[in-house]
């Protein structure tokens, strides 16, 4: 914390005003925020110039998820003590949680400057820069986070995080196993290996996990990253009736604390088909590629395959586009999409979403040192909800379905565990559902195809597998852009990956993938109902 300017403390002693400084600190790091704010409250009644009543007051209500106040409370620390790296890491956060990149990278540069910090800012501004995808920055911070506190589990976890997006493999393994010896009941480590090591898992550890899953006072969340820890084990050991239970169990308890309907979904599709911008923007877009499809569906690979060429990078996973439409919407809620923000995007000038949305791009091209001369790939999988706005927005961008077989992505996104609280991925906990929300995109895709029939592209991951040179051609023949060798050695591409695939592009192509869902299609009568029903046709021979 920082030491802030006592002024004038009338009656009370320095002491004493050191003291409950001392008090508010300890109750916020308790998660006693309400006595927290009281004694930060009463400091700042004495000394409205103390810096630090303004920072924990921020903290406070940044914990309470009040984050443009928080913002405003910090602000007014950072203005008291110009400098303070940890106002300034916090500051940065809270930027990223309001999708200001650019003030964040400002503030956590700045911090950085700083001749000495904390673990917990280190830390801090490691998240930051990860936030910001900034893999190699965020690195230094998160070592020298471990570095000055090499018992701090959730900071070791942090470094292994990063370690495996750079594609540090066995320094990954290395830190996660660190962590688990740190904490061995730090469920979400166990996970985060089985994830890393998915397809080689350590067998060794499944009696351990299997004594921690069959505790009967587990969280929900613990239970989740369980699991999946353990279902990555038994399909190694071609136990697939334990494995799909494993999943099933582990979602349960998380299914029981979320309110999913496919309804909501639906109603979300029904929007997007009945409002689109009547007239193409003046923004011809020449220079974005957007690479959309179902999670978990070779989006990440086709990303990796398009970024090696010489003429293409990608920005990686953001969500720029949806947050141009809510800009213009005008919408104040907490949600990123609905139907009312759609209808009223629709309603927008596409020059103003054209306008905000290339602001962003183009400000995060430039901060990863991107050549003007270079095409933009925006990976986001579900902008293929956004694919009419971004045809009118931007007449002369290439936008890339990826496809794969229908019950292969209902499985594939049944067994993956996606951000828990992002809830556009709801669907996922429930093998029903799943199927449900790929009938719903199935059935968006037909429609954006009928709607514009000379722009959409479609590629498959199974012609992909099966035919890589010829399909690669194909793409880059769509995008315009000459032939590269590099292109077919997009495992030999060094950028950073994000995503659940990080491990699987640094391999050539394999076709281990392909039909998974076999091995478990004695559980997946649901989803079959529920396909056949939208009239979702998923035979072999249509996908070979």
């Amino acid at each position: 914390m920082g030491k802030g300017t006592f002024g004038c403390l009338f009656s009370r002693s320095v002491s004493s005003f050191k003291t409950q400084h001392t008090q508010a600190i300890q109750a916020l790091n308790r998660g006693q925020y309400r006595r927290a704010a009281e004694l930060a409250r009463a400091l700042l009644l004495e000394d409205d110039a103390f810096a630090d009543g303004w920072f924990i007051m921020g903290m406070v209500a940044a914990a309470n998820v009040k984050i443009t106040k928080a913002l405003e409370l910090i602000g007014r620390a950072v203005a008291l003590a110009p400098g303070n790296p940890e106002y300034l890491a916090q500051q940065a956060k809270l930027f990223v949680m309001t999708n200001d990149h650019a003030r964040a990278r400002g503030a956590a540069l700045e911090a950085s400057t700083a001749s000495s910090l904390s673990a917990l800012t280190a830390d801090t501004l490691g998240v930051v820069f990860s936030k910001l995808g900034d893999f190699a920055r965020s690195k230094t911070f998160f070592l020298e986070a471990v570095e000055k506190a090499p018992r701090h589990p959730q900071f070791t976890f942090n470094l292994a995080s990063t370690s495996q997006f750079l594609g540090e493999m066995d320094g990954a393994a290395r830190h996660y196993e660190e962590a688990i010896r740190l904490a061995p009941t730090f469920y979400r480590a166990h996970w985060a290996l089985a994830e890393l090591n998915k397809n080689d898992p350590d067998l060794a550890t499944v009696p351990r996990l299997e004594r921690y899953f069959a505790k009967n006072d587990l969280k929900a969340d613990a239970k989740l990253y369980l699991g999946h820890s353990l279902y990555y084990a038994y399909e190694k050991l071609g136990r697939f009736d334990d494995a799909f239970a494993a999943l099933t169990k582990g979602k349960q308890a998380r299914i029981a604390q979320i309110t999913y309907s496919i309804r909501r979904d639906e109603r979300l599709i029904e929007a997007l088909e009945a409002n689109l911008p009547e007239e193409n923007g003046q923004d011809d877009g020449e220079r974005l590629v957007f690479i959309v499809g179902m999670p978990r569906t070779g989006t990440t690979l086709i990303e990796q395959i398009l970024d090696s060429h010489p003429n293409l990078t990608s920005l990686g996973e953001r969500d720029d586009l949806s947050l141009s439409l809510k800009r213009v919407s005008g919408d104040q809620s907490p949600v990123v999409m609905s139907e009312e923000i759609v209808a009223a995007a629709a309603r927008a000038r596409t020059d103003e979403i054209a306008s905000i949305y290339q602001r962003r791009i183009i400000e995060a091209a430039r901060q990863l040192g991107v050549g003007a001369d270079q095409r933009l790939i925006d990976k986001m999988p579900l902008n293929f909800l956004l694919m009419g706005f971004i045809y009118r927005t931007f007449p002369r961008a290439k936008v890339i379905v990826v496809r794969r077989h229908p019950l292969d992505t209902v499985f594939s996104n049944f067994r993956q565990l996606f951000a828990i609280n992002y809830s556009f991925y709801n669907y996922a906990f429930d093998v029903g559902d799943t199927a449900g929300y790929f009938a719903l995109f199935d059935r968006l895709m037909a429609h954006w195809r009928d709607r514009f029939p000379n722009r959409y592209f479609e590629i498959s991951y199974e012609a992909l597998t099966d035919a890589p040179e010829a399909e690669v051609r194909r793409l880059l023949d769509h995008l315009d852009v000459p032939w590269s060798e590099k292109t077919l050695r997009f495992h030999e591409n060094t950028r950073a990956v994000s995503t659940a695939s990080t491990a699987q592009v640094r391999s050539p192509l394999y076709r281990s993938a392909v039909a998974r869902w076999r091995k478990y299609e004695a559980f997946l009568g649901p989803a079959k109902v529920i396909l056949d029903r939208h009239g979702v046709r998923y035979q072999d021979d249509l996908f070979s």
